[in-house]
Parts: C-alpha cells; sequence; structure tokens
C-alpha cells in the first residue's frame, strides 16, 4: 500500500470537518423572527468570522441581551442559593408556583457521613417525602383558618406569612402539591469552576467565531456541571446535555461515535442550535428557554399567547410540557452567571485547570483505534481524554475508524504521528470497514415496516439477514440483525453492535471499584461476614415511636432494643434512631 500523509489540520478545518449544516427537524418552527438591530447578530457561517479572545475569566453580562425580568428576580435569587450555598446534602423544599417559597431546609449532611450511597439516598427520599405531605397538612390547616390567624400555632402562622403577597383567597390550597425538594449543587458547581478551564479557552473561541455572546458558554454550568461524561436518565449525554433527535441534526451520532460527548465538537454544534433559537425567535432569553423546551414549543406557546417576550409565557403559558424545568430555565442561567462571576465570594480561592492544548490530524484509511493512539505516543487516559467521542465498539477494535475522521492528539505530537502512520502496513491500514449489523429489540407495535424506516434500510435487507420468511411473524422481544445504511465490504469479522455506552477509562474504574468497595465494607463485619446494616431516621416533631415502627414495618421492641431505650425512654426531635433491617 502506498504511503499517504495525514495532514495536519486547524481546529477551523476541525470544525468544518466534523460540523453538518444546521438544520431543523420537521416539529421545529421556521426562522421567521430576525434579531434585533442593536444586538450582536450570529454569523452565517463561521470559519471567517473574526475569533474572540480566549479566556477563562467570568464573562460579563449584557443586560440588553440577557434583561433581568422583574417577574425572575426572586427565581434568580433561589438559583444563586442553590449553586453556591447549598449543598448536596441539603434540601429546599419549596413551592414550584413561587420557588422563593422555601418551606424547610433538609439538611443531611450528619448522615452523609455515616451511610452508604444506597442508604443515604433513600434516607433522603423518605424526608423529603415527609416533609412535602407536612406541607400540604399545614396548607389545608391554614385555608381553614385563614379568617381567623389569631388561632395558629406556630407553624401555621409561618405558612400563612409566606404566602401574605399572593392575593388569593385560595391561595393555599392552590399551592397544595405544589412543593418539591431541590437539593444543592455548591460542591458540583465549585468542581464545575475548576473543571471549565480545561474547555472554556476553545468554546469562547469557537462562538467568537459565530459571533455568539461569550456568555452563552457558561450554559453547562446549569445543563452538566461540566460534566463530560453527564448522562441524564432521559438520554441527554454530554457538556451540552443534547438529546439525540437534537444531536443528530447538528453532529454525528452513529455506531461509531457520538459526538454530544465531545467537548469541543458539541460546544460547535451547540453554537449552531443556539443561533437557530435565536434566529427564529429573536431574543436571548427566548432562545435559552427554547433550548430546554424546544423551539417549535416556545414558537406555539408565544401564539397561543399572544406573547412576544419571555414573561408573556410565565405569565400565560399553561401547556403541560411547558413546567418547572422550562420556566426557570433562564433563571438558573442568570444565577449561575452570577455565581461565576462571583466565585471568589461563593467558594473562596479556585484555581481553574489549563486548558487543554492539543493538534489534529485526518485519517487516509479505516484503522485501529488503538494504533492511532500508539501512533501519538499517548497513554489511554490522555487520548480518550482528547478523542471522548468513540464507541465502545471502536475503542474495544470490534470496527475501525474511518477515513476523513479528525483525531486530536497531544500538542507537538502531529509530525510525528504523520511519519510513524506513513510506515504503517497493510495489517494496520484497511481499504474497509470490518462488516457489522446492529442489535434491534421488537417492541410493542414494531412492524418490519417500521422497523426499516427507523434504521433507513430496506424491509427485504432486515428480511435477509434475520431469515425471515414471514414478516408478520415478530415476536415481541425478539432481537433482529439489521445490517448499517451502507453495504460495507466483507471484512475479518462480523460485529454486532447495541445500544452501546463509552466504556470506562483506567481512572474511572478504579473510582467505580472503589465506591463498591466502600459500599460493601459499610454493610461488612471486621471479619468480612455481610451484616445487615440499621437505617437511621432523624425524629422530628409530633412523632412517636409507634408511628415510626409502623413507618419502617417493624416492632416497637425492635425499634427501642436497637436504639438502648427501656420502657420509659422518651424520643427528642433531631434525634437520631437506627431502624433495624425488617
Amino acid at each position: 500500500m502506498a504511503a499517504q500523509f495525514v495532514r495536519v489540520l486547524t481546529i477551523s478545518a476541525l470544525l468544518a470537518a466534523v460540523g453538518v449544516a444546521a438544520a431543523q427537524s420537521p416539529d421545529q418552527e421556521p426562522s421567521a423572527v430576525m434579531a434585533p438591530a442593536e444586538s450582536p447578530s450570529p454569523a452565517a457561517d463561521a470559519p471567517d468570522a473574526p475569533a474572540s479572545p480566549t479566556t477563562t475569566a467570568p464573562a460579563p453580562i449584557d443586560e440588553h441581551l440577557f434583561p433581568r425580568y422583574e417577574v425572575l428576580k426572586p427565581n434568580v435569587a433561589f438559583w444563586t442559593k442553590v449553586f453556591s450555598q447549598w449543598s448536596e446534602h441539603q434540601s429546599a423544599v419549596h413551592s414550584t408556583q413561587y420557588p422563593n417559597k422555601v418551606f424547610e431546609l433538609l439538611d443531611f449532611r450528619g448522615e452523609a457521613r455515616e451511610l452508604s450511597a444506597g442508604q443515604l439516598a433513600r434516607y433522603k427520599a423518605d424526608a423529603e417525602s415527609d416533609a412535602k405531605a407536612r406541607v400540604d397538612r399545614l396548607l389545608r390547616q391554614v385555608h381553614e383558618l385563614r379568617n381567623a390567624p389569631d388561632q395558629m400555632n406556630e407553624q401555621q402562622r409561618r405558612v400563612y406569612q409566606m404566602f401574605a403577597d399572593v392575593r388569593s383567597d385560595n391561595r393555599f390550597l392552590d399551592a397544595v402539591g405544589t412543593f418539591r425538594a431541590q437539593r444543592g449543587l455548591k460542591e458540583r458547581t465549585a468542581v464545575a469552576l475548576e473543571t471549565s478551564g480545561s474547555y472554556l479557552p476553545e468554546m469562547e473561541s469557537i462562538f467568537g467565531r459565530y459571533r455568539l455572546p461569550l456568555q452563552l458558554t457558561r450554559l453547562p454550568l446549569v445543563e452538566s456541571s461540566f460534566n463530560v461524561d453527564a448522562y441524564s436518565k432521559v438520554g441527554a449525554a454530554g457538556l451540552w446535555q443534547f438529546i439525540p433527535s437534537s444531536a443528530k441534526i447538528y453532529m454525528r451520532l452513529n455506531e461509531l461515535v457520538d459526538d454530544r460527548r465531545d467537548p469541543w465538537t458539541s460546544t460547535d454544534a451547540a453554537a449552531r442550535h443556539l443561533r437557530d433559537d435565536y434566529a427564529a425567535l429573536g431574543s436571548w432569553p427566548l432562545a435559552l428557554t427554547a433550548y430546554n423546551h424546544g423551539r417549535g414549543g416556545i414558537a406555539r406557546g408565544l401564539r397561543e399567547t399572544g406573547g412576544s417576550a419571555l414573561p408573556d409565557l410565565i405569565a400565560r403559558y399553561d401547556a403541560k410540557s411547558f413546567g418547572f424545568a422550562s420556566r426557570n430555565f433562564y433563571a438558573e442561567f442568570l444565577a449561575a452567571t452570577d455565581v461565576e462571576r462571583n466565585w471568589k465570594q461563593h467558594f473562596g480561592e479556585i484555581r481553574r485547570r489549563d486548558a487543554l492544548r492539543f493538534d489534529t490530524v485526518e485519517t487516509k484509511n479505516y484503522v485501529p483505534y488503538d494504533t492511532l493512539r500508539r501512533l501519538c505516543d499517548a497513554d489511554d487516559e490522555v487520548f480518550r481524554r482528547l478523542n471522548p467521542a468513540y464507541r465502545p465498539e471502536v475503542i474495544e477494535g470490534k470496527l475501525y475508524v474511518p477515513p476523513g475522521h479528525v483525531i486530536r492528539v497531544p500538542a507537538g505530537r502531529a509530525d510525528a504521528f504523520n511519519v510513524a502512520y506513513a510506515k504503517l502496513g497493510s495489517s494496520e491500514r484497511f481499504d474497509a470497514q470490518r462488516s457489522f449489523f446492529l442489535l434491534h429489540k421488537v417492541g410493542k407495535g414494531d412492524s418490519l415496516g417500521k422497523i426499516a424506516r427507523r434504521y433507513g434500510v430496506p424491509q427485504a435487507a432486515i428480511k435477509s439477514a434475520n431469515g425471515l420468511k414471514d414478516a408478520s411473524k415478530l415476536k415481541l422481544g425478539q432481537v433482529l440483525k439489521v445490517p448499517p445504511r451502507e453495504e460495507s465490504r466483507p471484512g475479518p469479522v462480523v460485529v454486532a453492535v447495541g445500544e452501546s455506552k463509552p466504556t470506562l477509562t483506567r481512572d474511572q474504574t478504579v473510582a467505580a471499584v472503589t465506591e463498591r468497595v466502600r459500599s460493601e465494607a459499610a454493610v461488612s463485619s471486621p471479619r468480612g461476614k455481610r451484616v445487615a446494616v440499621a437505617r437511621l431516621h432523624k425524629v422530628r416533631s409530633g412523632q412517636t415511636l409507634g408511628e415510626i415502627a409502623k413507618r419502617y414495618k417493624v416492632s416497637v421492641a425492635e425499634l427501642r432494643s436497637a436504639n438502648g431505650l427501656n420502657e420509659k425512654g422518651h424520643i427528642r426531635v433531631g434525634q437520631q434512631l437506627k431502624i433495624p433491617a425488617s
């Protein structure tokens, strides 16, 4: 095979190589609203736009572009406390209608030192549920006594005064069921501010090339706390928390790579996403809210309410989908940027990490992932940190890295990489990808046609791959082989590719094992024999031993024995009781 050198790419070329043209999904509204003349207009195209200076200094907030609506000031104050004051082991029980109305701040920091992660999670959930039930009972009681406040006890009067600014005779009943528990983010925010230094210089450069406000690069403080491995229960991934449907518009998401997990590529995608939201909606408060709620949903809300700004939606849009998260997203963004700007006041001294520096090269053949890692003389941790988008099938060598892929190598290693690449033999450079097929588990309502449309392949190809004669006889739970969209030439092996997530690096594996060992140690005796560990319960006002025993399905006698209480022993508010295993 003739030697083929790999060319070094600039950052701009890198983004052009991996980016896809901005497009709108079918349910998104057309970009009909233009940007105000006095605000910086997003660039139509990025590469030729001048880059802004890169810095990790807190980005100043332009209140013309990011107005602080009066209606949102209490919400911003609430989220400022969440990001900067309240620990992850504290939960603010507050109203979703009025976030600043905090009924109780539950403190689990003591329990966090004594319980395993699983025990602590259950303890927190139980305590939060109890608190929400308590406030609902109080709200009903206060409603009955609303015209006789002098007859209220201290707790009832406190709730009564909490809603003194709400003008409605049914304000207390209306608030029943609206309380939720918001856990603090102080520790996560401190770590996020440190971690952000690795990425912000290049993120600001990317947003600068699109002529977008640099304040927008702080959105990952809200979305992911700058955790590149963040993965939500609804399938959002990476720093910018793209869900699959949006990701497929702005980046690569296929059997080989998930660009949502690449901080630099996903930042370019986020810049184009926000640019498109702004072009369609005309203001940054609406564009940021659309990033969370969806561009089409915000446009629909404006039409239905006859509104033109975010406060109009908050006041009049009552769609079920426009819930607490969407209503508060812009307020969270403002609070997060405030906290970052005043980081020393909130966190003391924080040292941001140095920016990650790298060169880029481009593959010309199908090459094993580990070969590329070896050529740039980087260990597994470094190489995967610079190239985090590859799926396990690629990392493990089941599938090759295709030609045309941009690879990041440690700064200064590009030339050495090129020389080594040119010397690769035919055993490490290939003309075709290994043959592979996807796996699909037949779900309720699935038909062969529906499955074929989902994966963009002919029905006949699926039938052939699975030896199906009668396509109408698919069974629920049956696993089908789905050929790739483009037929690959036969390779050394055939690989089955399921829904996968990136595997753990060595550091992550060590951390996971350490956590598991700690958890197991918490439920083991000194001799290694596993024993049941008692949960803890903090006694609250009005609770009795009988009530607590019933809740945990143990007898009062067992409860007394576990805590060394005799028949006359009394419990007090705030006391920690051990709950024996039921």
